[in-house]
C-alpha cells in the first residue's frame, strides 16, 4: 500500500503564509517612528527620545540665563524674561495665557508650539493647517559621515512640520524661522516669529522640533532651527537673557492631587504645623493609653482608721499616760455642747460657771458636780476615771429632765 501524495495546492499555501510572516516582520521592524513624546512630555528633566533636554543644555551654552518654572505664571511673571511652552499638558487656563503674553508686550519674549497651547493658539489666532511636511534637510561638512549614522537614527522619522493657517490677517512683520526643504512637494514654513508690543514671539507647529531625537538629528538641522529661534526672541539688552522653561505643565511641582496637595498645607503653611503637632501629640497620647507590656503596680495605699477607731485608740493613749484632767476636760467640754439649750453659753462662760448653773438647776446632783471638779483640779486614779464618766451621764440627765430655770 502506497503513502498518499502530497497535493501542490497546499505546499504552495504554505510557502506564501512563511513569505507573508517574513515580510511583516521586515516592515515592523525597519518602519521608522517619528520622535514621540516620552516619559515626562517636553520637559526638560527628560532625556527621552522624546524630552527636551538637549534644548535645554543647548541654550545653556549659547548664554542663556536658563530656568526652569514649577509653578503658575503668575508665581513668576519677569519682564525681559522669555517663556518657553512646548506642548502643554492639561491647558494653560486664561489668566495664565494672558499673563504670557503681558510678558510679552512688556519687552519679554515667548517661545511655543502649536500642539497643546489651544488657548494661545486662539489668543493668536493661528492654527495648524492640513498640509505637513517632514523636516528635512541637507548633509554639510559639519555633520558626522554617513557610516558613523547609528542604525535607531536610520529608522527615526523626522518631525512633521504643517504650515500655519491664519484666521485673521498675518502679522505685519511675520519673520520665517524655519522651512522645510522638500524636491517633489511644495516647501512647508514650520517655525516663525513677530512681535508683539515690545516683546517677540516665536511659534513652531510642532514641538518635536525641541526634542532630544531631532537636535542630536544633524541632517535634520533641527537644532539649527531652535537656536534661530532663541536668537529670534533675544531681548535687546546688554544683560543676560534668561530663558524659562515651563515644567508645571509636565508634571513637576505642587499640582491639585489630595496627597500632594495634603503634604504641602502640612509643611509650607502655619496652620498645618498645627495640624501635625496635634497629631503628634495625639500619637503620644495613643501610646499612652495603649496596652503595656508590663502591667503597671497599682500605689500602695494606707488605710486611715475610722473616728471611732481613733476616739478608742486617743483614749488608750491617755490611760497609759494618765492624763486624767485631759480626759475630765474633754468631757466636760462635750457635756457643755450638749446641755447649751438648757445652760445657755452666757451663763457657763467657764467650768466653774458651768457647774454653778448645774447646782442651781439639778440641786440633788450636787456629790456628782464635785467628784467632776476633783477630777478638773486634781489627778485622780485611772480606775476612778470611769466613776467620773458615770457621773457626768447622771449630770446629763439631770439637766434634761429638770425643769427650766432662771439664772
Amino acid at each position: 500500500m502506497t503513502a498518499p501524495a502530497t497535493t501542490p495546492h497546499r505546499s504552495r499555501a504554505a510557502i506564501w503564509l512563511v513569505t507573508l510572516a517574513v515580510v511583516a516582520l521586515v516592515v515592523a521592524l525597519l518602519t521608522p517612528e517619528s520622535p514621540v513624546e516620552g516619559s515626562g512630555g517636553r520637559s526638560t528633566y527628560s532625556t527621552a527620545p522624546g524630552g527636551a533636554r538637549m534644548a535645554y543644555e543647548l541654550a545653556d551654552r549659547l548664554g542663556w540665563d536658563v530656568e526652569r518654572r514649577l509653578g503658575m505664571m503668575d508665581s513668576s511673571v519677569r519682564s525681559e524674561a522669555v517663556q518657553v511652552v512646548l506642548a502643554p499638558r492639561g491647558g494653560l487656563g486664561g489668566p495664565e495665557v494672558h499673563r504670557l503674553l503681558e510678558n510679552v508686550r512688556r519687552g519679554g519674549g515667548l517661545i511655543f508650539s502649536l500642539d497643546g497651547n489651544d488657548e494661545l493658539s486662539d489668543s493668536l489666532a493661528v492654527d495648524a493647517g492640513k498640509r505637513s511636511q517632514l523636516l528635512g534637510g541637507s548633509r554639510d561638512s559639519a555633520c558626522p559621515p554617513p557610516e558613523t549614522i547609528t542604525a535607531r537614527a536610520l529608522l527615526v522619522l523626522a518631525p512633521e512640520m504643517s504650515e500655519f493657517e491664519w484666521r485673521n490677517r498675518p502679522p505685519a512683520q511675520l519673520t520665517t524661522l524655519l522651512v522645510t526643504t522638500a524636491r517633489t512637494q511644495p516647501n512647508v514654513v514650520g517655525a516663525v516669529g513677530f512681535p508683539l508690543g515690545s516683546g517677540r514671539i516665536a511659534l513652531t507647529s510642532n514641538s518635536a522640533l525641541f526634542s532630544n531625537e531631532a537636535v542630536r538629528t544633524c541632517p535634520w538641522k533641527a537644532d539649527l532651527a531652535v537656536v534661530r529661534m532663541l536668537d529670534y526672541v533675544r531681548p535687546r539688552t546688554g544683560s543676560t537673557p534668561k530663558l524659562i522653561f515651563d515644567e508645571f505643565h509636565h508634571g513637576f511641582g505642587i499640582h491639585g492631587g489630595t496627597l500632594r496637595a495634603a503634604a504641602a498645607y502640612l509643611v509650607h503653611t502655619p496652620s498645618g504645623h498645627f495640624v501635625i503637632q496635634a497629631l503628634v501629640a495625639g500619637l503620644l497620647l495613643l501610646l499612652a493609653k495603649a496596652p503595656r507590656p508590663l502591667v503597671p503596680r497599682d500605689a500602695a495605699r494606707v488605710s486611715r482608721r475610722s473616728p471611732l477607731e481613733h476616739a478608742d485608740a486617743l483614749g488608750r493613749a491617755y490611760a497609759d499616760v494618765g492624763a486624767t484632767r485631759t480626759a475630765t476636760t474633754r468631757l466636760v467640754g462635750g457635756l457643755r455642747r450638749r446641755t447649751t439649750r438648757w445652760i445657755p453659753v452666757g451663763a457657763a462662760a467657764d467650768d466653774d460657771a458651768f457647774f454653778e448653773a448645774v447646782n442651781r438647776r439639778a440641786p440633788a446632783r450636787a456629790d456628782d458636780v464635785a467628784a467632776v471638779r476633783r477630777a478638773l483640779s486634781e489627778p485622780i486614779p485611772t480606775r476612778d476615771l470611769e466613776s467620773v464618766g458615770e457621773a457626768l451621764s447622771r449630770i446629763e440627765q439631770a439637766i434634761v429632765s429638770s425643769p427650766s430655770t432662771t439664772s
